[in-house]
């Protein structure tokens, strides 16, 4: 949650120092770094799994050889970043109206939050929850701070994305170092992975992530190519501001998927805690959209000031498409947690429909809100339908 209001208050001192047009590229480079560091976010159960069988098992020196693994693999990613953001530099800054010399940035930070996030699902996996937090309230704070102090001399587009680094990197540090300090001393074991079996229990989260990820994002690069500057910059506040809708609830599948897994294995029903996710997340994200559409002002003004008024017009909009996000995310974690897996295909299919249309029809910034709308009922609908289907048969048999 720290984390969270740390991130919040490097937007808000963002929005007002950079101004909207300035602002929107800003967010829109944020937007490329979480899409691309989507693959740790599809590995993160994966890596917190392997550590935690071993922590449970008191098998310190496979714990330490994961840890090396660890780090040479996503060190390798994160050069990889690296080079691809300057290599392609050109043409991603001509698609997002930005000089070539910002795109760089974007590389780094997503090597950066790629090696400390496979760290802090290690830290997960050995109930170092106490590193773990460090890490997350150090990245927060120092966001922040990193943005105020570069910022003292004017703030620039690329000084946004070198602060949003440094959080990253000053993050990574405080859940490196005592994973470190911990287990320096152990002997390093071989840790084989059995890949067969993690694709195949991987693949269906994949698609919820995706779907997440994408968006939550991928519709504020569409719009940063297409409108101008001012209308991406209002199109970002949008985003960032009906966001928070989504965040209130995200809690809500962690504590889902270990209760239903855990009613699933031992043959008992599951249904009253689907039925009590889904009422609590459905009846959240509808008083917050009656909020938004009656007191979005005081949240924008609070967030990024006056001079983003012109995003209230569909700001209610936006964070109806969060709500059903979240609804959506919400089955789609019970679905893995019950392993009934047939929702993935449609759900890709969902969110690729939805990207396709934002692309191909994008005449105004209401109608690209609209379109997020209804594709995020679309989705919801490729998840709990194929899961009601499978559950029915189940049932019957």
């Amino acid at each position: 949650m720290l984390m969270n209001v740390g991130g919040f208050a490097y937007h808000a001192l963002a929005s007002r120092r950079l101004g909207v047009d300035e602002y929107g590229a800003l967010y829109a480079l944020i937007s490329v770094y979480q899409i691309t560091a989507m693959p740790i976010s599809i590995l993160t159960p994966v890596i917190a799994k392997v550590s935690a069988e071993f922590a449970a098992l008191h098998d310190d020196g496979h714990v330490r050889g994961l840890i090396d693994l660890i780090l040479v693999t996503f060190g390798v990613l994160g050069l990889l970043y690296v080079i691809l953001g300057s290599v392609f530099s050109l043409p991603i800054g001509s698609f997002l109206h930005l000089p070539w010399w910002v795109i760089p940035i974007v590389g780094i930070m997503a090597a950066l939050g790629t090696i400390s996030g496979a760290f802090r699902a290690i830290a997960q996996g050995v109930h170092q929850y106490g590193s773990y937090s460090a890490s997350m309230i150090t990245e927060g704070v120092s966001k922040v701070a990193a943005l105020a102090l570069l910022g003292l001399t004017g703030l620039t587009v690329f000084r946004g994305g070198l602060a949003f680094a440094a959080g990253l990197l000053l993050g990574g540090v405080a859940i490196v170092y005592p994973l470190f300090r911990r287990y320096a001393s152990e002997r390093a074991f071989k840790v084989v992975l059995d890949w067969k079996r993690i694709a195949a229990t991987t693949g269906a989260a994949a698609s919820v992530t995706l779907t997440v990820t994408v968006i939550g994002f991928a519709d504020v690069i569409v719009v940063k190519h297409f409108f101008s500057a001012a209308d991406a910059g209002l199109y970002s506040a949008t985003s960032l501001c009906a966001r928070i809708l989504f965040y209130f609830v995200g809690f809500v599948p962690a504590i889902l998927i270990p209760q239903a897994t855990h009613r699933h294995s031992r043959g008992e029903r599951t249904r009253v805690t689907l039925w009590s996710a889904i009422a609590f997340v459905g009846i959240t994200a509808l008083i917050g959209v009656i909020a938004y559409r009656f007191l979005g002002v005081i949240v924008l003004h609070l967030l990024v000031g006056r001079a983003f008024d012109g995003a209230l017009s569909i700001l209610p909009t936006y964070a109806g498409a969060m709500g059903l996000l979240a609804l959506t995310s919400t089955i789609g974690s019970y679905a893995l947690a019950t392993h009934r897996l047939s929702f993935a295909v449609p759900l890709l299919a969902g969110t690729a429909a939805t990207i396709v249309a934002i692309i191909l029809v994008h005449p105004s910034l209401a109608v690209v809100a609209d379109e997020l709308l209804l594709g995020n009922m679309l989705m919801l609908a490729t998840v709990a339908a194929p899961l009601s289907i499978q559950a029915a048969r189940e049932q019957r048999r």
